[in-house]
């Protein structure tokens, strides 16, 4: 289990809060880059942006690429600035399609103050003719979003899916597990994608795997199979997985029950040990999930564990 979130994690964070992958964010999986500008991401990592920005502003592509990703999402000590951001990638985009990708999402988004659904759609075309991959699911996602253009939606995702992009699969994934339109909510198919992206280590497609298995939904129920699949998305830096884990330990420690109001039959011969293990679950969830229902879910769960911890010890 992870005790922090990892390397990238706050931009991680700023793009769940947005809803872009931390797979497509600059920097994550960065591809080579000149001597300089590798130098000057180096420095900004250590909170010292200014020669990369004097890069991007010197009219170098690839800084403006990073540079703007950086101030999209945040890196490091550094605040974000998606509108200083997005003038980067939109002068970056001339000559690279994951700049152009970003583009898209600035006008999606309206990261720049702006929404502009046809220059999103018209950002992500360019950057899948240009040679993207992810922008052709991104397009598929604002088609989708349309009843009567679901199909074309899924089928772009799928054509990115099936090349074997783990957003795209895990999107095709959401897309089966709830439908629209002509396209019908199969909750096995959904799980067939989920799976395809988990074993990439796509964490939304992992938490969202987990919950399909721990429900029984779309195949069979598998409470073990479930904290696997939770495990590899808190690997991958999913803040909102630990709850899941916490909530699933704490059930089979109490026959079924969840956190909450009421009394809880304790399972005697349970050790100090194993209780400490959903302790730390709930730890993790109560100091990184940003949603604040959870975090008091946490802080109950805590003191009822206390509680327990405190029964195991007479038990001796």
């Amino acid at each position: 289990m992870n005790a922090s979130i990892p390397g990238g994690g706050v931009a991680a964070l700023a793009a769940a809060a947005i809803g872009v992958s931390a797979v497509a964010q600059p920097w994550a999986g960065a591809p080579p880059t000149s001597p300089d500008v590798r130098a000057a991401m180096d420095k900004a990592d250590a909170g010292v942006p200014a020669d990369l920005l004097k890069l991007a502003d010197a009219g170098r592509p690839d800084a403006q690429y990073y540079a703007g990703g950086m101030l999209i999402f945040g890196r490091g000590n550094v605040p974000r600035d998606p509108a200083r951001g997005c003038a980067y990638e939109e002068k970056a985009s001339a000559s690279r399609a994951d700049a152009m990708h970003l583009v898209g999402e600035c006008w999606r988004r309206g990261l720049a103050g702006t929404l502009d659904k046809q220059k999103a759609q018209a950002a992500y075309t360019r950057a899948a003719e240009m040679g993207y991959p992810p922008a052709k699911c991104a397009l598929g996602q604002m088609l989708f979003a349309d009843p009567t253009q679901a199909e074309r939606g899924l089928a772009l995702c799928r054509e990115a899916a099936e090349a074997g992009d783990a957003d795209a699969q895990a999107k095709v994934g959401d897309f089966y597990l709830r439908g629209s339109g002509q396209v019908k909510a199969d909750h096995a198919e959904a799980r067939g994608w989920y799976d395809k992206a988990a074993q990439q280590k796509q964490p939304a497609a992992a938490r969202q795997l987990g919950e399909m298995y721990a429900k029984g939904d779309g195949g069979k129920r598998d409470a073990k199979k479930a904290i696997e699949l939770w495990k590899v998305a808190d690997a991958a830096g999913d803040p909102m997985v630990a709850i899941l884990v916490a909530d699933q330990l704490f059930s089979d420690m109490t026959g079924g029950k969840t956190p909450g109001p009421g009394k809880y039959g304790f399972r005697g011969g349970v050790p100090v040990g194993d209780i400490e293990v959903v302790e730390e679950w709930y730890a993790q969830a109560r100091d990184r999930d940003p949603r604040p229902d959870v975090k008091k879910r946490a802080e109950y769960a805590l003191s009822v564990l206390a509680s327990f911890k405190k029964s195991a010890a007479e038990q001796k």
